[in-house]
């Protein structure tokens, strides 16, 4: 048997490459603020890492309803094995509108429901656990953000600019707030103190972290491409650009997700669906 290094055992994997997950995309009076609903089950322990992607999630598990904030780097939770998280994850610049509260506040926290939603959470958390399989704890959790919808207000017409300027890469990637103050017309302050409320950090944060994003995807949709090519197609200046904030941002080397997002999609094409909904 090939003997296993310390440093592989101890390096993690994306979370998304192990165990079976599965996501919908948001739909309907919803689709403007959540992108999608999502199901996760490890068959057994692992250390894995979440890569950031700008978003925030409200999870159920076993314990209850939490809202998970946004990160500047992975995070490397304790799942249990054999359980099944349901999530819903909302857009970039949508969370704070539903929870009426500065994202810069939740980075790297993962807080109860309740604390946001009071009784309309432990509310939503018995109806959850009242739910016979995973299917109905996604219509559960649907029906409620679609019953929240009214008193929500939409982020401010700066943010919608800001997401959709960072997004297109439309915009300097070296002083990317100067491009999104000139795109939108308002003041460096405001928009520095409005990105920290509804990103959780600065817009060059965002822009990086983005970038990021746009390499996974492209690992996934172009496994026999260089590293080197991969880098200049998705943004960075170079290989060495993308390996450095690759391993500031997840931990990993390029190489290593490169590999692991090959071996998901292998193990998804393997894998039945286990739940319908």
């Amino acid at each position: 048997m090939k003997e296993i290094t310390q440093d592989q055992s101890d390096r993690p994997s994306l979370a998304q490459s192990r165990g079976i997950y599965h996501e919908q995309a948001s739909s309907g009076a919803l689709a403007d603020d959540v992108k999608c609903f999502w199901t996760h089950r490890l068959r057994e322990p692992a250390r894995v890492a979440v890569v950031p992607d700008g978003c925030v999630d409200i999870i159920w598990i076993s314990g209850g309803l939490a809202v998970v904030g946004p990160d500047r780097v992975a995070a490397f939770p304790q799942l249990v094995a054999g359980e099944t998280v349901v999530g819903a994850r909302f857009r970039i610049g949508s969370a704070a509108s539903w929870l009426r509260t500065p994202l810069d506040a939740l980075i790297g926290k993962t807080i109860p429901l309740d604390v946001f939603w009071g009784r309309a959470a432990r509310s939503l958390e018995t109806l959850m656990a009242e739910a016979t399989s995973t299917a109905a704890r996604i219509v559960v959790l649907r029906a409620a953000l679609q019953s929240r919808l009214p008193i929500v207000k939409p982020p401010s017409a700066e943010i919608a600019a800001c997401v959709a300027l960072l997004e297109s890469e439309r915009m300097s990637s070296v002083e990317p707030i100067r491009s999104l103050v000139q795109e939108t017309g308002t003041s460096e302050r405001t928009l520095r103190r409005r990105c920290r409320e509804h990103f959780g950090y600065g817009a060059k944060t965002l822009d990086r972290i983005l970038r990021l994003q746009r390499f996974l995807v492209a690992c996934r949709a172009s496994p026999q491409s260089t590293l080197a090519m991969l880098a200049l197609d998705t943004g960075y200046a170079d290989q060495a650009h993308l390996s450095r904030e690759a391993k500031e941002l997840t931990s990993l080397t390029p190489g290593d997700i490169q590999k692991q997002m090959v071996m998901q999609d292998f193990r998804k094409n393997k894998q039945p669906i286990y739940q319908e909904w």
